[in-house]
């Protein structure tokens, strides 16, 4: 119960609570074509600044803190796979960091967007804005389902990392180096085989809130746009508009390889 009061104060406080799931929704669209189209790392990484702003108001730090090292951690392993290709082939160039980092900021951007859209939001809230948008259903259940499935991947992987701390392990990353095969054991098979459940689970709860092909469905929450909505809209203009600019004038001049 004492959860629940300190993630409604929590609401309360944070502005993304506030929006009209459409606008994150919107807000998380236009930032997967954007990423398409962008390629400048100067753009993308100003574009992955202001996502990291929009996720960071939640006040989920520790979670956006996680999402961040594993993304860091892939980017130094494909640094060093490069280098060893460069190695073993001089006559491939390595590309360089601005390069390298382009793939795996698209991949910060998709992330801030959605963990703001999937942390923020109710699955009940999240069906009818997408039913609102007038998708056929094999669209918009699959994408409330996976939305849905954030949030609750996190708990799975918390309540799995408390169940190993009770019996004694305490998988931190160097008991994790040390261990690799016991930590796949106790950690990565628990976390593949509860993502299965809950998948399944999700989406038989989505079929289950009175979603068909002719009923209406009637959010509890009235859903309409506000200020903050427009404000936030206007902000996205505004930060695609200087992403592009940064695209077209230095798109080209942080690019390029190592030699």
């Amino acid at each position: 119960m004492r959860a629940l009061f300190a993630a409604d104060a929590m609401q309360a406080k944070s502005h993304v609570h506030r929006l009209d799931v459409r606008t994150k929704i919107l807000i998380s669209l236009v930032a997967s074509v954007a990423v398409i189209f962008i390629k400048s790392p100067l753009a993308m990484g100003f574009l992955a600044l202001a996502s990291a702003l929009y996720v960071l108001e939640l006040g989920r730090y520790g979670v956006v803190a996680i999402c961040y090292a594993a993304i860091a951690l892939m980017w130094v392993v494909a640094l060093g796979f490069m280098a060893l290709i460069h190695h073993m082939a001089p006559t491939i160039p390595a590309s360089g960091i601005g390069a390298m980092a382009v793939p795996f900021l698209r991949t910060v951007i998709m992330i801030n967007t959605v963990l703001a859209l999937a942390l923020s939001s109710r699955i009940q809230t999240v069906l009818t804005a997408l039913k609102s948008f007038r998708l056929p259903i094999w669209i918009y259940i699959p994408a409330a389902v996976m939305i849905r499935f954030v949030p609750t991947f996190i708990r799975d992987v918390q309540q799995i990392h408390e169940s190993m701390r009770i019996r004694g392990y305490n998988l931190h990353p160097a008991f994790i180096l040390r261990h690799p095969v016991l930590s796949v054991r106790l950690l990565v098979a628990p976390i593949l085989f509860r993502a299965l459940r809950s998948s399944d689970d999700l989406g038989i709860a989505a079929e289950l809130k009175g979603v068909s092909r002719t009923n209406t469905m009637v959010s509890y929450k009235t859903q309409a746009f506000s200020r903050a909505d427009a404000v936030a809209l206007i902000g996205l203009a505004l930060i695609l508009l200087t992403g592009t600019y940064l695209q077209l004038r230095w798109g080209t001049a942080t690019t390029g390889f190592m030699p």
